[in-house]
């Protein structure tokens, strides 16, 4: 199967509105602190046109660009959580439910059962 890459099209909805969402978040932080988009680039090292995109909330953007603006804006703490396997219910239930309803005993001679 042929790659495809993520287009402003083809990207699922709650993606997109999640990645938007963001951008706007980091938009404020930004602000919040006082920086300008020119400031915040320099710190982080990426090009203006980068940090325009993240908060614009661009799905084209590398990831790694946004955990970078994050981290430049004292936000890394919120890295721990994401894909939480803790919070993940979903993954939990699914996990639980392949485990086997009781634990067998292997026989390796050791134990013959009488007590």
């Amino acid at each position: 199967m042929p790659r495809q890459n993520l287009t402003y099209d083809t990207t699922p909805f709650a993606v997109a509105r999640a990645i938007t969402t963001l951008g706007q978040n980091i938009e404020r932080a930004r602000i919040r602190r006082g920086l300008r988009q020119v400031d915040l680039a320099k710190k982080t090292g990426l090009a203006l046109g980068t940090l325009r995109r993240i908060e614009e909330g661009s799905p084209t953007t590398a990831l790694s660009a946004y955990f970078t603006v994050l981290w430049a804006l004292g936000l890394e703490r919120e890295f721990d959580n994401l894909a939480s396997p803790e919070l993940d219910e979903e993954g939990k239930t699914l996990e639980a439910a392949r485990q086997p309803a009781r634990v067998a005993l292997k026989s390796k001679g050791g134990l013959d059962g009488d007590f």
